[in-house]
Formats: C-alpha cells, sequence, structure tokens
C-alpha cells in the first residue's frame, strides 16, 4: 500500500507542475503584452519626432515672413507710423468703443500729472 507520505509528496510535486505550467503561460502573455507596448512606445517616439520635424519647418521665420506678405498683406513698421505716448488721447471714463457716452465728458485738454491712471504713469516714469 501507499504510504501518505509517498501521497503528499506526488500531490505537491503534481502541484508544483501545474503551477510552473500557468505562470510559464502568464508570463509569456506578459512578456507579449510588454513587447506590443514597446513597439506602441517606440511608434509614438517616431511620431513625435515626425511632429517636430514639421512644427520645425511651419515655424521657420523666412517662411511666416513670406505666408504673411502674402496672406495677411504685413509690411514692416515705418518709422512715421509710430507716435509718442503722450499724443495718444485717453478715452474719457464713460466712453465705450472708442466713443464717449456723453458729449459733455469729452475732454480736449490733456489729465495733469497727478490724475494719469497709474499704468500710463509708470510709462512715463520710465521715459
Amino acid at each position: 500500500m501507499i504510504k501518505a507520505a509517498t501521497l503528499f509528496w506526488m500531490f505537491l510535486a503534481t502541484a508544483a507542475g501545474i503551477g510552473l505550467f500557468v505562470l510559464k503561460y502568464e508570463v509569456k502573455s506578459m512578456e507579449g503584452q510588454l513587447a506590443t507596448i514597446h513597439s506602441k512606445t517606440l511608434e509614438n517616439l517616431e511620431a513625435v519626432h515626425v511632429l517636430k520635424a514639421e512644427w520645425s519647418y511651419l515655424n521657420q521665420p523666412a517662411r511666416l515672413e513670406d505666408l504673411g506678405r502674402r496672406l495677411l498683406s504685413l509690411k514692416p513698421v515705418k518709422a512715421s507710423q509710430t507716435v509718442d505716448i503722450e499724443d495718444i488721447p485717453f478715452r474719457p471714463v464713460g466712453a465705450r468703443g472708442g466713443q464717449a457716452a456723453n458729449s459733455s465728458l469729452t475732454n480736449p485738454n490733456p489729465p495733469a500729472a497727478d490724475q494719469v491712471p497709474p499704468l500710463f504713469a509708470k510709462i512715463r516714469r520710465k521715459q
């Protein structure tokens, strides 16, 4: 008759064999997933490389200048087109869209230095 110890060791050997069999196929499955992820990563890196190359081409200053001239009719700024900050009229308090809400609010005289808004005061100090 087979002793209990022999049955125990036979059962343990069979369980270990089945466990190793299952583990082997799980590892193969995970290696397949890893290979798939690796290949997708390489594809994405190549796509990023292509996109960076396209971005560099599309943002070439000479190309943008040509597009600006052809499509937007942009031209360089001339010195005669510039004005001093003091020459820009202040918009009245109730003005909307560059027009005064009430004609009595328009002031042909520029404001005194103590009445200048803080933003313009900073600009005047830098000059």
